[in-house]
């Protein structure tokens, strides 16, 4: 289901960036490890890229001079300092936001495994709780001056394909083999092969899919809040985990099989060239600081190799994911919580409001930090 990428694209983006700081994001933040070293070329003055395995005429990327500025590039969303020059009285005046609660709630939260109980205790849907975040956070940053927009304002899908839809899709990709990483079916009967991985292209990739068109052609934002609760893996008989951890998650750390990829090859570049980075590694920072104030937790430790730290703030990482790939602006995840411990399910069982809005409070704190400094 990927689509054939657009390698003309590039050219919005020559001599946007210093031969040094190229390489320099390559290694420390988009492929670390030497990961792109097949595909893309270092020169003097320039960057060969492969736009296909086959390529024989790369394509050409020039860098800038230290002391050259960058010309202008034609995006859609604003940097903080392009946004503060038409700053008015309130603090967030004209920032445009768009809020993305993850996955997709109602009985759809359990085809994606996100809908759970203990007990006698109240049913959780991460869907369902994130569309309350966000729903609770659009008034209180329209009171403070940004334009908010919900990426998903109701329990359903963004998406109009469906499960049965994307079966002959699915029957497709399992008799040709052409499945990527996180779409492997461990199911031996090949209808239910089929059946399991047109749900997987539904929530995994169609919804994701239908969410960027969104962003990108219709909302056109500053900036993306991706709201999440992460989930503890626990052993079997275990219902909660004693304690949570906290990260905030933005693009980067490419494997070579990903960027292997044409399309995710060239996202990467437009992520790398288009400066975005630096709008989510100073946002993300500060939510992670606005919610250690209100709900100190440990930062979450990745102990494979899908993801990087690219600074000293234990709580950020960067990582390949199909939003933050796919939305064109600084996009921002959000995991504050963890919803299947001790602490966290006492609290939505107690007071689920008090949780909805000791959230929505956090991130509102943090954008108005962020964009107020």
């Amino acid at each position: 289901m990927g689509d054939a990428p657009d390698w003309s694209r590039l050219d919005e983006y020559q001599a946007q960036v210093t031969a040094s700081d190229f390489r320099w994001l390559l290694d420390s933040h988009f492929a670390p490890d030497d990961a792109a070293k097949d595909w893309i070329t270092i020169e003097p003055g320039q960057a060969l890229i492969k736009r296909d395995a086959g390529d024989e005429a790369p394509a050409v990327l020039k860098f800038r001079a230290f002391e050259e500025t960058p010309p202008p590039v034609g995006r859609y969303w604003r940097t903080r300092t392009e946004w503060a020059a038409d700053k008015a009285e309130l603090p967030l005046a004209g920032l445009k936001i768009a809020l993305d609660p993850g996955h997709i709630g109602g009985d759809f939260a359990v085809m994606e495994f996100r809908s759970w109980k203990v007990g006698d205790g109240p049913l959780f849907r991460e869907g369902d709780f994130v569309l309350a975040v966000a729903q609770s956070l659009k008034p209180r940053l329209e009171a403070l001056g940004a334009v908010v927009t919900l990426v998903r304002d109701t329990p359903a899908p963004v998406t109009t394909d469906t499960p049965e839809s994307l079966r002959p899709v699915a029957a497709e990709l399992i008799a040709e083999r052409e499945l990527t990483p996180g779409l492997e079916i461990d199911v031996k009967d090949l209808q239910r092969r089929i059946d399991a991985l047109a749900r997987l292209l539904f929530y995994r990739v169609s919804e994701i899919k239908a969410r960027a068109e969104r962003v990108n052609e219709s909302i056109q934002p500053d900036i993306v809040i991706c709201l999440h609760v992460d989930g503890a893996s626990l052993p079997e008989g275990v219902e909660l985990a004693d304690f949570g951890h906290a990260h905030f998650l933005i693009n980067g750390a490419y494997s070579a099989d990903e960027i292997s990829y044409d399309d995710q090859r060239l996202a990467m570049l437009e992520k790398l060239l288009s400066g975005s980075w630096r709008e989510e590694r100073g946002l993300a920072a500060a939510m992670s600081e606005s919610f250690a104030a209100v709900n100190p937790l440990p930062p979450y430790v990745y102990t494979g190799d899908n993801a990087i730290r690219i600074n000293e703030n234990p709580y950020l990482w960067a990582r390949n994911l199909m939003a933050n790939r796919l939305y064109a602006c600084p996009t921002v995840f959000l995991e504050p919580y963890v919803a299947n411990t001790k602490e966290f399910y006492g609290r939505f069982t107690k007071s689920p409001a008090g949780l909805v809005d000791e959230y929505a409070d956090a991130v509102a704190v943090a954008l108005t930090t962020f964009y107020g400094e």
